[in-house]
């Protein structure tokens, strides 16, 4: 894109400029402990580092807010998402991450690399990565640019619709599947990978390259749900039939399944120090605490008796849990619960993004609309039981969707499901008319690339101001 690409191109220029001369020579510019070019394998951890930041940050919170699993309390969180006030200015890092060095750029360098050395497996790596992140994106932002994002010479490159964009991640998901099904096997596992080979989660070659291939199936999965409001049961068809290929490595204790801690589960990575590597959700909380749990997520929980209510959020000073509404007020007095401080804001701990509980109930709900209740209620029963819940006799549509909304606390895909559910029912904010179903372009990228429009120009729904809706998404909820 070409605000990105100014950026390159005027550090050159500038060092050409200016610094011909300047403190230049061998022993001056040389510096034996910095690599002039990044391997593959250096550009495949960067990549990921910043991916798991993307996927962690200010998205995850809107999404966990738009869907009042959390409120935001304070500040920025209570203006941009519990208010939906955010504007086209207000986080541009966020659009461009998904296409500068640790985005589409750095994937496309892997890509060309690892084929050039006959490296199925980085490849495929890499494909399936493009495929997970540029999925989302379309998911967050609708039309993008995608297919001249990165052609030489393109400077303003024009938006994909949404639906062509979704078509090309399936193929690049696909083109990860079969360069990973034609790698070698043997060997021990690619320690460069933080999802499968990070703390020694898969120990052999054969064993990564198999975690792969499931959690693909399950993102290809995820993005055909995506489209059920305009495909309808194909697109049901299509979501059941990758999922049945997709993530079957069930939990081995309730914490597991509680946390998406499974040994197949796709996870981030995280060290423990601070402002470098450690969970973004820890590092957001650590210095703000403006961000607590909402309302609809803590009166589910407790209604149900499920013992998620104590490993996602910590009870309050008086010892009750409490959510905030929609409004930013506290339901029941007292203060508001903050998500958990032992587990899911430890520094280390590794956020699940694509687990076995989602690959289960997108199982339960493409069979219930396919195939009837009897034929969801045991995907649904399965991650019921894995966190040491009773077994249901009988499923609804809403019992399918609530376990999935329980399940997917922290992850982005819960607006996903909501924007096609419309479950659990939610009261927009103040006088609003609809919960936002998409995030505003970047004003950055709109002033240097004039294909990406106005806000006044975006896609809107039937009623209410825009931005509304995606073309995946045109029922208001």
């Amino acid at each position: 894109m070409k605000s990105m690409r100014k950026v390159y191109g005027l550090g050159l220029v500038l060092c050409v400029a200016a610094c011909s001369d300047f403190l230049s020579g061998p022993g001056l510019t040389d510096n034996p402990n910095q690599a002039t070019a990044a391997t593959p394998l250096q550009q495949l951890i960067a990549v990921q580092a910043g991916t798991f930041t993307r996927l962690e940050g200010q998205l995850a919170r809107s999404a966990g807010i738009y869907t009042q699993q959390l409120i935001g309390s304070n500040n920025q969180q209570l203006q941009w998402a519990t208010q939906y006030g955010q504007s086209e200015s207000d986080i541009p890092g966020t659009m461009s991450g998904f296409y500068t060095g640790t985005g589409l750029l750095g994937l496309r360098s892997i890509q060309a690399a690892a084929n050039a050395s006959g490296d199925k497996f980085l490849e495929g790596i890499a494909k399936i990565w493009e495929g997970f992140t540029m999925g989302t994106a379309t998911s967050v932002w609708g039309d993008l640019p995608y297919s001249e994002a990165l052609v030489p010479n393109v400077l303003t490159p024009k938006l994909d619709p949404q639906q062509q964009i979704y078509t090309t991640v399936q193929q690049r998901l696909d083109e990860g599947i079969a360069l990973l099904q034609a790698a070698p096997t043997t060997g021990g596992c690619e320690p460069a990978d933080l999802v499968y080979c990070a703390s020694a989660s898969a120990t052999t070659r054969a064993q990564q390259i198999s975690r792969w291939i499931a959690a693909a199936n399950t993102m290809k999965a995820r993005f055909y749900l995506h489209l059920v409001e305009r495909n309808g049961n194909a697109a049901y068809t299509q979501a059941l039939a990758a999922a049945q290929k997709g993530i079957a490595e069930a939990p081995a204790n309730a914490t597991q399944a509680i946390h998406g801690q499974a040994p197949g589960d796709f996870r981030s990575f995280h060290g423990s120090t601070l402002d470098q590597d450690a969970n973004i959700w820890y590092e957001f909380l650590n210095s703000r605490q403006d961000v607590v749990a909402g309302n609809t997520l803590v009166q589910l929980l407790q209604t149900r008796a499920d013992p998620r209510l104590a490993a996602y959020f910590d009870p309050n000073t008086q010892g009750n849990f409490r959510g905030m509404d929609q409004n930013a007020v506290v339901v029941g007095g007292g203060a508001a619960s903050v998500i958990n401080v032992s587990v899911r804001r430890a520094p280390t701990f590794r956020q699940p993004l694509v687990t076995w509980a989602e690959n289960q109930l997108i199982q339960a709900e493409a069979q219930y609309v396919l195939n009837g209740a009897a034929a969801a209620l045991p995907f649904v029963n399965a991650v019921r039981s894995a966190v040491g819940m009773t077994p249901l006799a009988a499923v609804t549509f809403q019992d399918v969707m609530i376990e999935k909304y329980i399940a997917m606390y922290q992850n982005i895909e819960v607006w996903s499901d909501w924007k096609r559910t419309c479950i659990p029912a939610l009261t927009p904010f103040g006088s609003a008319t609809e919960i936002p179903g998409r995030l505003p372009y970047s004003s950055t990228e709109r002033v240097a690339n004039p294909n990406i429009p106005l806000p006044s120009a975006y896609p809107t729904g039937t009623t209410g101001p825009a931005p509304l809706r995606n073309w995946d998404d045109p029922n208001k909820c």
